[in-house]
């Protein structure tokens, strides 16, 4: 081991190893040298990311394989990056890349502010006819030599794309072909982890080392990459264009029919099921709307023909929903399921990845060497079973507790309140928006509150009933986190209002230097999901391979809460200085399959009324 330890320490990018780091690096290179899968759990501030890459670096010079570092967010590729470029700062160059989709690669403004669809078909257009010139500039460049001076000056995502196209070339298609050269790439779970697709990556998966950050998210990001949906206002929006577009009567009277048909079953269903946020269906009831799918393939093509002869830039049409939902369940296979689903923008008919390990099973077991970590690792049984994985695990964890001191945080729980579903109303949501006003007006601390919610739905339920005089800012789809740090620069005495396991939350630096800007956090409610046919059917498979259905429901609904409350918690505490507040605002943190949880999680909680929850504010203060 000592031979494997110079190694590591030469990829590590810092002179000395901080508490627990040698142990986490020395677990992961274990791990891979033995063929089994890394756990780590460890609180954000630790430095699981410079460990992990000084580990799988040493590890993969040994057998010649790539470091896959991948990410969920633009966010979390920010440390990779760093620690990458701390490196180099020491005289060790490690070439990397950054791969992220091809809209948040382009150089093209216009272009790249198009819907997902639309950008994909405007893409592959400007790339075929030769207009795009980042694209033609790719093969004329030295790549080499324009990739050591991005690796030289970029420190995170923003900056590596903005480099690239300085130099002019594409760069998503500069990246993805120096891959085959980097020793790392930096990429989003989507180019590992979804399947049919329309941005594809040829990676070797038995020779590279996975190591997959914020791993809690890994089931729920599977599924969610893995889903086709078809929107109702996608079929409105297909009758509008037949109805204008199509000349011929009988194929505007084959496809009228089908797409009236699909509008008429989602949209009495979705009165029917006003209640429900995803019913599961059965595939005949919606096949039997497409037994003549012909004519919208036919009508399709037809107005793609009408709109590139008219001179239209983008010609895109919103059929082109219906025939990949189409093509989607026509396919279906086991592990997938199909559902209505209720959403803020409408309903959709939905096909959904029910068992994420028909797609991480074979990635996973396969892998010449993985790395699973996050600061909140739910617990082993829920990993393994989830994800598929049949071979040998090496585990290791590092508890909340055991990295910051117990006199850096008080955690309070108030009962007064509550989110549960049964008893949600306009007065509960008046009494949280009031607690919530009189904790903002009496803390006394130059700092910005985090307060996070179950659901937009509650979230907004509550804002409208908040005082007046509190500064709050809520996440919103279009909020973006570089926008809300600047703002708090400015000001820090402000309400963040965040939904647990949103964008303001995972992934998120609230920092200025080395100072936190939070100082108190608010888990207003128990940020359970909302239940429905979707996790129902998660937690029969998690049931069928556990052989215990008390332990299925726990990691279906339960350990996503306590997740997401962890993850929230860690907003506040990047490293093992910094001190906070922590108040949990649900009757249900005091029951006991909760309560003990926290208690084991914070080592202490105190139960407090409205009064002394204010009195406690007023006198924890920084040291």
């Amino acid at each position: 081991m000592s031979g494997a330890i110079s190694l590591i320490k030469r990829y590590f990018p810092y002179e000395e190893f901080r508490r627990y780091q040698r142990e986490i690096a020395e677990n992961i290179y274990n791990a891979l040298a033995s063929g089994r899968i890394a756990l780590i759990e460890a609180p954000t501030g630790v430095g699981k990311t410079a460990s992990a890459l000084a580990a799988s670096l040493a590890y993969s010079e040994e057998v010649g394989a790539k470091v896959l570092f991948l990410v969920r967010t633009k966010n979390e590729a920010q440390a990779p990056i760093r620690e990458l470029r701390r490196l180099r700062d020491r005289g060790v160059d490690v070439d990397y890349v950054v791969i992220r989709n091809r809209p948040d690669m382009c150089c093209m403004v216009s272009t790249r502010k198009l819907p997902y669809e639309e950008f994909l078909e405007e893409c592959k257009f400007l790339r075929s006819s030769g207009e795009c010139p980042y694209y033609v500039n790719v093969g004329k460049v030295d790549i080499n030599s324009v990739m050591y001076q991005v690796m030289e000056g970029a420190d995170n995502v923003t900056g590596y794309v903005s480099s690239l196209c300085s130099f002019g070339v594409c760069p998503y298609e500069i990246s993805k072909d120096y891959l085959s050269r980097a020793r790392v790439g930096i990429m989003t779970y989507y180019y590992v982890f979804s399947i049919n697709k329309p941005e594809t990556m040829s990676i070797d998966i038995k020779n590279s080392v996975l190591i997959i950050d914020e791993a809690h998210n890994l089931p729920d990001a599977i599924s969610s990459l893995n889903t086709v949906s078809l929107p109702l206002t996608s079929v409105l929006a297909s009758i509008v264009e037949v109805r204008k577009l199509i000349d011929d009567d009988e194929l505007k009277s084959r496809a009228l029919k089908i797409l009236r048909g699909l509008q008429t079953y989602m949209v009495r269903l979705g009165k029917v099921l006003e209640e429900e946020t995803m019913v599961s269906m059965e595939l005949g009831d919606i096949l039997q709307f497409f037994e003549d799918f012909q004519a919208i393939t036919e009508a399709y093509y037809e107005i793609i023909r009408r709109k590139r002869s008219a001179g239209v830039p983008i010609p895109y049409t919103p059929l082109s929903r219906v025939l990949e939902f189409h093509k989607a369940i026509l396919n279906k296979v086991s592990g997938f399921g199909v559902f209505l689903a209720r959403e803020e923008q409408g309903v959709s008919l939905v096909y959904k990845c029910v068992d994420p390990s028909i797609v991480s099973g074979s990635v996973l077991n396969e892998g010449g060497g993985v790395v699973l970590m996050s600061g909140t690792l739910p617990p082993r049984e829920y990993i393994t079973s989830m994800l598929g994985i049949n071979r040998g695990v090496v585990e290791y964890r590092v508890s909340f507790r055991d990295y910051i001191s117990p006199s850096n945080y008080e955690v309070f729980i108030y009962d007064g309140v509550t989110t549960r579903y049964l008893e949600r109303d306009e007065e509960e949501y008046a009494k949280i928006a009031g607690m919530l006003s009189r904790i903002y007006q009496a803390y006394p601390l130059d700092k910005a509150i985090l307060s996070i919610f179950p659901s937009y739905a509650v979230l907004k339920a509550v804002r409208k009933y908040l005082n007046p005089n509190v500064k709050y800012i809520m996440e919103l789809g279009s909020t973006s986190v570089d926008d809300l740090i600047k703002d708090l620069r400015r000001d820090r005495r402000k309400l963040i209002m965040a939904v647990a396991g949103g964008k303001l939350v995972e992934g998120v630096e609230y920092r200025l230097g080395t100072e936190n800007m939070l100082g108190l956090v608010i888990i207003v409610g128990v940020p359970y999901p909302e239940p429905n046919d979707y996790l129902d059917e998660v937690m029969e498979i998690l049931a069928a391979r556990l052989s215990d259905r008390r332990l299925a429901w726990e990691l279906t609904y339960q350990w996503p809460a306590i997740v997401r409350v962890k993850q929230a918690v860690g907003r506040a505490f990047r490293s093992e200085g910094d001190r906070a507040l922590v108040i949990l605002m649900d009757r249900r943190f005091r029951e006991n399959r909760l309560a003990k949880v926290f208690e084991d999680y914070f080592g202490k909680y105190a139960i407090v009324s409205e009064d002394e929850l204010i009195n406690k504010l007023m006198v924890f203060t920084p040291r």
